[in-house]
């Protein structure tokens, strides 16, 4: 099933999809909802024309594997990851805001003092990846997500590697976007920390400015510019920046990874720096206050004048008493603050255990023994695993966490077990939908009249709802063709004329099916047998076969038609009832009469005699005529 009609769709019987968000070349990320846990959720699915492609599919999987190792503010976290009918996800926390790339688009260059806020948080959020050795890559502002409170949240690790580790294709060596491309991944992919501080340099100018540093007609001719040129200064574009703002903008941007920022941590603490220093504003500058200076003989005397009134008091002053109490309850908070932080970061470092294909109670003891919380993310049906035996697991066994991080467990049910619903009733496109959401299949459907029940609507089912069984189990449909027409006797039409014979048929509310000739004492062209026999009780336009007396013509023809349903022909069902009639020197005859679902090419072939030949195709009620010939 394609992306552009999986609404509706619940992914694991777990989360159902609500609408779309947006989507890259990849995949695509919609909004869910988790019917386990009440919540709103971000589900990212592989594009089908992608889960073919294992090298996509490495790509796709070690995003989730990349962004389970990390837990921070400012990282979008990761609930869940696996493939439900060829649909490779992942789930992640759903962000409630704008891109950084939709606020550059309707507010162009931004404040100073903003960019650098958000520049820290960045910062911030690359530095924990960092820590653990993951390099984004992929920095630009259609990654970065701002909450309505403007917290900012890094998305999209689908490139993210760890750091040393050796690619084996060549088609991994250049990854990214061109405009935020370092100069080193743009020659040969060797990548650093380093790197994603000239991207997230790239960001800042683009904040600063409303502009990207290089500009070309291609990817290509961009991705060079950053390898040969150096970036124009941002006080080039903006004149009003201040000249320490704009030296950040520079260093981030060096070409040689060495002259570029040590660490993240090193370019956020310069930017908190200008922030505190209030540098954003052009006319603040450090050095532009009048200090009173100290020293010569006026500063000496006025010393004294407010010296020599304080031998006189005895005790300190009301303004002083305040300031020391204020001064002993800040530095209690200060050192308690320390305390808590240090406690904090003292935390020990556990591995996290091997739990998949484990007894849940078996995982929640090795977790209990680590001081690891063990959550359960969901229960799954699965005929591999034993019930209450974990399938999967986040973070992964090996990654190394703090005591109290939460792991989280996917559960088996056992085998992989479907309810048949009840869709009696139903039409076949509503049944269609119940048996994708209960994972079973359509299995054959056949059609009989029904005085009752409305025509195609379901009038049974077989297995019968209610029963479990295993999943895509195909469910037999009857499905009514409304009440039984009323029916009609044949007339009698044996030696009369073939055309004369057409007529009685038709006024009798009666067609004509196949004609037959046959050699005969009898005139040529007379009637000389008919099926059903005259006197038999039949439906309405049922068409009557009829042998005429003569030599069937020499000239045969063989004639293929190939055609397709259109979707708006459906109507009310999923199938569409075509009939294709041949009329020819034989007479005219039903060459094909099937029910057919929309939009799948079929197939019809039939032999025809004369000079020509009319077909005519009726599409559920819709005819149309077509003359052949030889």
């Amino acid at each position: 099933m394609s992306p552009a009609d999986i609404t509706g769709r619940k992914v694991l019987n777990r989360y159902k999809i609500v609408e779309k968000i947006g989507g890259g070349g990849m995949s695509v990320v919609w909004k869910a909802y988790d019917l386990v846990l009440d919540r709103n959720v971000a589900l990212k699915v592989l594009r089908p024309e992608m889960s073919e492609d294992e090298e996509f599919i490495r790509r796709f999987r070690r995003e989730a594997q990349s962004v389970a190792s990390l837990s921070h503010p400012n990282i979008v976290n990761i609930y869940d990851v696996g493939e439900d009918r060829g649909l490779y996800f992942i789930v992640m926390e759903l962000i409630e805001g704008e891109t950084l790339r939709d606020k550059l688009k309707r507010e162009g260059a931004l404040d100073p003092g903003e960019a650098l806020e958000i520049a820290s948080q960045i910062c911030e959020a690359l530095s924990h990846a960092h820590a653990r050795r993951i390099i984004h890559r992929d920095i630009k502002p259609q990654n970065i997500l701002l909450t309505k409170n403007g917290h900012v949240k890094v998305a999209d690790f689908g490139i993210a590697r760890a750091l040393g580790a050796i690619s084996t294709t060549s088609r991994d060596l250049v990854v990214g976007s061109a405009p935020y491309l370092s100069p080193e991944q743009a020659k040969n992919g060797q990548v650093s920390n380093r790197s994603d501080i000239y991207s997230l340099g790239v960001v800042l100018y683009e904040m600063l400015t409303g502009e990207q540093p290089f500009a070309g007609d291609s990817p290509v001719a961009v991705a060079l510019q950053h390898v040969q040129r150096e970036a124009p200064s941002v006080r080039d574009i903006k004149p009003s920046l201040p000249e320490p703002v704009a030296n950040v903008v520079a260093k981030a941007l060096r070409k040689n990874p060495e002259e570029r920022f040590s660490s993240v941590d090193e370019m956020r603490r310069e930017m908190r720096f200008i922030l505190a220093k209030g540098l954003t504003d052009p006319s603040s500058r450090v050095g532009d206050r009048d200090v009173p200076a100290l020293g010569g003989r006026g500063s000496h005397e006025e010393a004294d004048v407010v010296a020599r009134p304080q031998k006189k008091r005895r005790g300190l002053s009301l303004g002083t008493k305040v300031f020391l109490t204020v001064t002993v309850i800040v530095l209690a908070m200060g050192a308690y603050a320390l305390k808590l932080f240090n406690d904090w970061m003292n935390v020990p470092l556990v591995t996290v255990p091997e739990l998949t294909n484990k007894p849940l109670e078996v995982a929640q003891a090795e977790c209990m023994r680590l001081g690891l919380p063990l959550m359960i993310s969901g229960w799954r049906n699965d005929p591999e695993v034993p019930a209450n035996v974990v399938i999967s697991q986040s973070p992964l066994a090996g990654e190394e966490v703090k005591q109290g991080r939460e792991i989280w467990v996917l559960v088996s049910k056992g085998q992989d077990l479907a309810t048949i619903p009840d869709v009696e009733g139903m039409t076949l496109k509503e049944a269609s939908i119940e048996f994708q959401n209960a994972d079973v299949s359509m299995g054959n459907v056949s059609r009989m009249y029904h005085e009752q029940i409305e025509k195609d609507r379901v009038i049974s089912q077989n297995p019968k709802a209610g029963l479990q069984v295993p999943k895509n189990t195909p469910v037999d449909l009857v499905v009514s063709q409304g009440p039984e027409p009323q029916t009609v006797k044949t007339p009698n039409v044996l030696g009369k004329m073939l055309e004369e014979a057409r007529e009685i048929l038709i006024s009798s509310l009666l067609g004509v099916g196949n004609i037959d000739y046959r050699a005969s004492e009898q005139p040529e062209g007379t009637v000389i047998g008919q099926n059903p026999p005259p006197g038999t009780e039949v439906p309405y336009q049922y068409r009557v076969s009829l042998t005429v007396s003569g030599k069937t013509s020499s000239a045969k023809h063989r004639f293929v038609k190939t055609f397709r349903v259109p979707e708006e022909y459906a109507g009310q069902t999923e199938l569409v009832h075509v009939v294709i009639t041949v009329r020819d020197d034989l007479g005219e005859r039903v060459v094909y009469d099937r029910l057919v679902q929309p939009e799948i090419e079929q197939t019809v072939q039939f032999m025809w005699e004369g000079t020509q030949a009319t077909v005519i195709t009726d599409m559920g009620g819709k005819k149309s005529y077509e003359t052949i010939r030889p």
